[in-house]
């Protein structure tokens, strides 16, 4: 969004479409410096979490604000496929909602409804920042259901077994699998490297690349995010600011040689 509260067509959605590879990053904090210093360092997207943070809506409308002018991407993953929590968290004025858990073509459907204005879905039509307080209403709401992407989390083994249903429902733009989920509905919770696992992730990727649509994954580091890459993965979270903060810390200390205590 830019000064006046226009929205640039969603880069995202675009490069996504286009095939082209998205780095992003999870922001855990809340802290809208580090939406701004993040959304300026070349990242293609940010990931902004409530489901696992403290991170109130207030904090996220912050984040958001703090973005404005950057060539980035935001998105917020909200805490439940619910249509009142996406409604607000639409309402601060993302590029995308990432939506947990999302298990069955029903609960996609219900996710899309929820992302959509009439006659395509079921949200509703209020004033806050994503319409500039409707300084931009009307261009907000004829744009809206083309350019807000709907993002579901692909996080368990039921998921995996309904996923070529869950890529037929019209609507959705993008999926992202969570490895650790999935890995403790498999009974190997934390355990995401196991063969098993890595077996239903390629079988969601698979299944992806038959619908041509666009999947996305979060490696460890970029020697893992290349490995993705060349396997298919598109949109990649590179990182955490959380594991970013506390690795940097961490190297600093034990590179600084001093005496015994």
């Amino acid at each position: 969004m830019n000064a006046n509260g226009q929205r640039s067509p969603n880069r995202l959605k675009r490069d996504l479409a286009a095939g082209k590879v998205c780095l992003g990053a999870t922001l855990t904090l809340g802290s809208p410096v580090i939406a701004e210093l993040y959304s300026r360092i070349g990242f293609d997207w940010l990931w902004l979490e409530t489901e696992h943070t403290a991170t109130s809506l207030e904090s996220v409308l912050s984040m958001l604000q703090a973005t404005n002018g950057a060539d980035v991407s935001t998105v917020v993953r909200v805490p439940w496929n619910d249509k009142t929590m996406i409604k607000r968290v639409l309402d601060t004025g993302p590029d995308g909602i990432l939506i947990p858990l999302v298990n069955s073509p029903e609960e996609a459907e219900q996710a899309v409804r929820a992302m959509k204005y009439p006659p395509l879905g079921e949200r509703g039509a209020g004033l806050s920042r994503a319409q500039c307080y409707g300084l931009q209403m009307g261009e907000y709401m004829q744009s809206a259901n083309d350019e807000v992407m709907t993002i579901l989390m692909i996080e368990h083994i039921d998921a995996v077994r309904n996923i070529d249903e869950i890529l037929a429902v019209p609507g959705i733009d993008s999926i992202m699998v969570g490895a650790l989920d999935l890995s403790g509905s498999m009974g190997m919770l934390g355990q995401t490297d196991h063969p098993d696992v890595e077996g239903a992730i390629q079988t969601v990727l698979a299944a992806s690349k038959r619908a041509k649509m666009p999947c996305g994954i979060v490696a460890g580091s970029p020697e893992q995010a290349n490995r993705r890459i060349k396997e298919g993965f598109t949109n990649i979270i590179l990182g955490l600011d959380v594991l970013y903060l506390l690795g940097a810390a961490k190297t600093a200390l034990s590179q600084v040689e001093r005496a015994s205590r």
